[in-house]
């Protein structure tokens, strides 16, 4: 046809882009995706896991902790990743205390920051203490609410920042390190609450200055019968903070007898005047020195005893096996000391019995057998004191001495270890306490590098209720007391597997059991 015109097109393929088909018979294989991609982006998220966890945990406690009103006053109040959980309360600059309440592995941090102390004290000059718990418990929970929220949001930051920071850093990323970060912190804030037991604020440790820790255990230990709910128990301690502000009574202990106990001073000076400062501070009835008061057995050493005169509680003692004949003498002459030897005092109403050590290791090496059977043959004659006197407590210096004594005084206190120790056999409570002198100038003989150690042990109607086992750490004399609270369980025990065992410590040939 005129005026039109046909095309055609056709469309040609290469001849290099066309592949050959092969046929073999065989179906062709499925194609793979590469398995390394995948591998590398699960480590890129472990690694980023990990980062943001570590940040959260190492950085958010620190920029987490926040102030609230509670009360009268502020407190701080943190949380901070712990192996063991407890709850700390510090008191600024009287140091702190911690309970284990909780099993969670998380410490609660509370720290009071400020105090009204107007409105604290009211308008008639006093403390009003109901008002002060009802005003405290009002608020703590909602700061405890507010605390866990602060706490997450800065965990969430962290967390966002951490993961913005790696190399391989999305925007899905980030957002899923805040959202982890915050729930982390939430959940180790929460772990605090499942099987919270305000119990065990009666196994306070305490940490701080020397002349703080009377005043600061006083105010925090107090209860009012068992408070069972979290916020309760928060408030009582809150509320024992407050008042540590403001008085250095220790009301709590009216009705106490309390007894410093003291031993193995080893002739370091510092020991006494520890001993000396802790009787003053803690307003003790009494001190009881369970010997080695000295070391070597040379007659200079008896002008030691010039730094234990006067004290200014009645001071009891009994010989330890370092203590020659001479340095027994010489200390027991000594104005304020009273020789506990084979008789019984009595402090407020508290019967104390003594025994000297019958070994003395200060001479010629004396089998380990030997030591014991001294130790073993001297028994019943402490057993006929206890018998005819029955005393409250007895004080020995070698707790292998009561092999055959348990059973026949409800207490027993002794030394020589140079450690702190626990224990009961028979329904008699048996307390080991530390090296009152660091071991002193008696390092050259045994162990050394310890801590100062002594106690406080707090008597009820003649019964021991509780034990501060005390620690001086350093030169700046900082002060750790742990607090014992002797209970019918540790009463009726049977694990002071330290007592019928002489230890590698004394040499030194038999003293004469009656040599007062």
């Amino acid at each position: 046809m005129a005026g039109v015109r046909l095309t055609f097109a056709a469309t040609v393929t290469p001849r290099a882009a066309v592949a050959p088909t092969v046929r073999s018979g065989m179906a062709d294989p499925a194609p793979q995706a590469p398995a390394a991609p995948s591998r590398l982006r699960w480590v890129r998220a472990a690694v980023t896991v990990c980062v943001v966890a570590l940040a959260v945990l190492l950085l958010a406690p620190m920029l987490g902790s926040s102030d609230h009103p509670v009360g009268p006053g502020s407190v701080s109040i943190g949380f901070w990743p712990t192996a063991r959980g407890h709850t700390t309360l510090g008191l600024p600059p009287l140091g702190q205390a911690s309970a284990p309440t909780h099993r969670g592995p998380v410490e609660v941090r509370m720290e009071l920051r400020s105090l009204d102390v107007p409105q604290l004290i009211g308008s008639d000059g006093r403390v009003d203490a109901s008002a002060l718990r009802s005003s405290i418990e009002a608020d703590t929970r909602g700061a405890l609410t507010a605390a866990v929220v602060r706490f997450g949001l800065v965990a969430a930051l962290v967390g966002a920042v951490a993961a913005a920071v790696l190399p391989w850093r999305r925007k899905r990323t980030v957002v899923l390190g805040a959202v982890g970060g915050g729930l982390l912190a939430v959940v180790l804030a929460a772990s605090a609450l499942p099987g919270f037991d305000s119990r065990r604020f009666d196994e306070l440790t305490y940490e701080g200055p020397v002349d703080a820790g009377r005043q600061m255990m006083a105010s925090i230990s107090t209860t009012e019968g068992p408070l069972d709910r979290r916020v309760s128990a928060l408030t009582n301690r809150l509320a024992g903070l407050y008042s540590a502000t403001l008085t250095q009574s220790i009301a709590d202990s009216e009705g106490e007898v309390v007894i410093l106990h003291i031993s193995d001073l080893h002739l370091n000076p510092i020991g006494a005047q520890l001993a000396r400062r802790l009787a003053t501070s803690f307003d003790v009835d009494a001190v009881v020195d369970t010997g080695d008061t000295t070391s070597f057995g040379s007659s200079f050493e008896g002008v030691y005893a010039d730094a234990l005169a006067d004290f200014p509680v009645p001071y009891l003692y009994v010989a330890g096996n370092h203590d020659s004949r001479p340095n027994r003498r010489a200390i027991k002459a000594t104005p304020g000391i009273t020789a506990l030897h084979n008789r019984v005092v009595d402090v407020e109403g508290v019967t104390i019995a003594g025994f000297d050590d019958p070994v003395i290791t200060t001479a010629n090496p004396v089998p380990k057998e030997q030591r014991k059977a001294t130790e073993y043959a001297a028994a019943p004659a402490v057993a006929q004191l206890l018998e005819r006197e029955q005393p409250d407590v007895l004080a020995v210096h070698n707790p292998v001495i009561l092999r055959d004594l348990v059973g026949k005084v409800p207490l027993a206190i002794v030394g020589h270890g140079h450690r702190s120790r626990l224990g009961a056999r028979n329904g008699t409570v048996v307390w080991e306490v530390g090296s009152t002198g660091a071991t002193g100038l008696g390092s050259l003989l045994v162990e050394n590098d310890l801590p100062a150690g002594a106690a406080l042990l707090r008597f009820r109607d003649g019964e021991l209720v509780a034990i501060d086992d005390l620690e001086v750490v350093g030169t700046a004399g900082d002060l750790q007391i742990r607090r014992r609270i002797i209970t019918d369980e540790i009463r009726q025990g049977d694990n002071a597997d330290f007592i019928g065992d002489e230890a590698d410590e004394g040499i030194g040939p038999a003293a004469d059991p009656g040599d007062g």
